[in-house]
């Protein structure tokens, strides 16, 4: 027997190791594999979503389908492994079937049918050697090669029927589910065929899926006809720890006393905000570099200044995957300001999705770590920032201008008494029909809100009678200003500022600066 034998008890239950006499030993580390899943005693917490997913797959008559739902390293894959594939799972519910995927890597809706099928008669062969005559052949029409995929659709169904006809719960995991939007694409109809599997009482399975973004949206950048595949499921959204949660994370640490465990689970909230990936990498350090027995969170003191390069790396790459589903700008003007153009639709999201937290009636980061990087990358996107106040001001004082000469109908009066700009009036009332049919009534109403820098420019100088007064220089030297404006404005709002020189993203913070001390100016009388 090794020594990894010896310290591994009865279901994986780990035991403190013996050191010789007189030879300091380092603690016992339950989080040497951190970043890996973990499940059985290694699993902490959730007790609350285990519930939810156990009464809703596991314990009524039809299996609900679940979509569980936070942001990386948050825990998905582990709560749906702790609760339908470990062995002491199958103890419990013997006779539950779980099927795990990655879409990721499980091929088109084809491949997760056959592997699907595949995986449900291995099962069965070994729990249940002696099948009939009827499911055994439904089992080789299923596998059979060279079908259409509507009869192997077909056939999978009577397959899943009779399992289900014989007592069997099959649950098909599928993680990663993000992936869908990608793998998924080129396939449409692949959502209907899920829906259908687990929606039809007369095979129904249970689905569970793990995913960063909500079914909806991962739907809609696949195959928006897909409707009502999202409706069919319930949410179970996973967020930083709480106290308690924290606590029993906390607690998996040998020989620990409790003021002793509720110090540190303080400050492991106070440094992570609760967030078990990064609590688990303090955890780790501790464990495995002290070994002269320090009270925890004295011992944990050691490891915070700095804190582990892992806490960068993932903000890091949270960041990233922020950005990459334009959500990023949402979040930092929710926890910094200004708040341009988030909407209180945005705050929620991220509030349930536990990016930010409600402090002192105030929307802050999860932690105040992560608050201090999201301040840090805040500052590179100021350019940004004060355009879209220095715009919207511009935009208000265009409006003003062009009411008080025409009245409230001005964009007709300017279509007629200067024709060049049809043009210019006719693309914002495109853009304002498109945001409409995407938003409804949430879209914006004022034409002008749908200009550019250099329409915002033409329509004033349509005009220097009204605006020249107001602006105090000639137009070619607003036309100069306007022009420099348009051109760093639009890689600014793909994130492609590396085409734009350094002396240019300066010369735009100093004409913003200008129009903003002009428009307050003007603001005051």
């Amino acid at each position: 027997m090794t020594e990894a034998d010896n310290r591994t008890g009865i279901g994986g239950a780990h035991v403190p190791r013996q050191g010789a006499p007189g030879v300091p030993v380092a603690r016992d580390n339950p989080f040497a594999t951190v970043g890996h899943p973990v499940h059985g005693a290694a699993h902490a917490g959730r007790a609350h979503q285990i519930r939810v997913l156990r009464q809703r797959v596991l314990e009524q008559p039809t299996a609900g389908a679940t979509a569980v739902i936070g942001p990386p390293r948050i825990g998905k894959s582990s709560l749906a492994y702790h609760l339908f594939m470990r062995p002491e799972a199958l103890a419990e519910y013997p006779r539950l079937i779980p099927v795990w995927m990655n879409v990721r890597t499980g091929g088109g809706i084809a491949q997760v049918v056959l592997r699907l099928v595949e995986d449900v008669w291995e099962a069965l062969e070994e729990r249940a050697p002696e099948q009939d005559r009827r499911i055994t052949a439904a089992y080789e029409r299923a596998v059979a090669p060279g079908m259409e995929w509507v009869e192997a659709q077909t056939e999978t169904q009577e397959f899943l029927r009779l399992v289900r006809r014989r007592g069997w719960r099959v649950v098909l995991i599928l993680d990663e589910f993000d992936a869908a939007r990608e793998v998924f694409r080129s396939q449409p109809g692949t959502f209907q065929a899920l829906r259908e599997f687990a929606y039809n009482l007369d095979w129904n399975i249970g689905l569970v899926t793990t995913s960063r973004r909500e079914l909806r949206e991962i739907v809609d950048m696949a195959d928006p006809d897909e409707s009502t595949f999202a409706g069919i499921f319930r949410s179970v959204f996973l967020t930083c720890f709480d106290e308690p949660d924290l606590t029993e994370l906390a607690g998996r640490v040998d020989g620990v006393e409790p003021e002793d465990l509720a110090r540190t689970t303080r400050r492991l909230a106070e440094l992570t905000g609760g967030h078990p990936y990064l609590a688990s990498v303090l955890l780790d350090r501790v464990c495995s570099a002290e070994a002269d027995h320090l009270p925890l969170a004295t011992a944990l003191e050691r490891h915070v200044d700095p804190l582990p390069a892992e806490f960068s790396y993932y903000y890091r790459d949270l960041a990233g995957l922020l950005d990459a589903d334009g959500r990023l700008r949402a979040l930092l003007e929710v926890v910094l300001g200004p708040q341009l153009v988030v909407t209180p639709d945005d705050a929620q999201v991220l509030l349930q999705q536990g990016l930010i937290v409600v402090r002192d009636d105030t929307y802050r980061a999860f932690s105040q770590d992560f608050q201090e990087y999201l301040t840090l990358i805040g500052r590179q996107l100021g350019h940004w920032d004060q355009w879209m106040a220095v715009e919207g001001r511009v935009r208000d004082l265009v409006d003003d201008g062009f009411t008080g000469r025409y009245g409230e109908e001005w964009p007709d009066e300017l279509r007629a008494k200067r024709p060049k700009l049809t043009a210019v009036l006719d693309k914002c009332e495109e853009l304002r029909a498109r945001e409409a049919r995407a938003y409804g009534a949430r879209a914006s109403a004022r034409l002008l809100d749908f200009t550019y820098p250099r329409d915002l420019y033409d329509l004033m100088a349509s005009h220097w009678d009204v605006f020249g007064k107001l602006l105090g220089k000639d137009k070619a030297y607003w036309s100069e200003r306007f022009s420099l404006l348009a051109k760093v404005r639009n890689p600014m709002v793909h994130n492609r500022m590396s085409v734009v020189t350094p002396v240019e993203q300066r010369m735009f913070g100093v004409y913003c600066e200008e129009l903003m001390e002009l428009l307050d100016r003007l603001a005051d009388g």
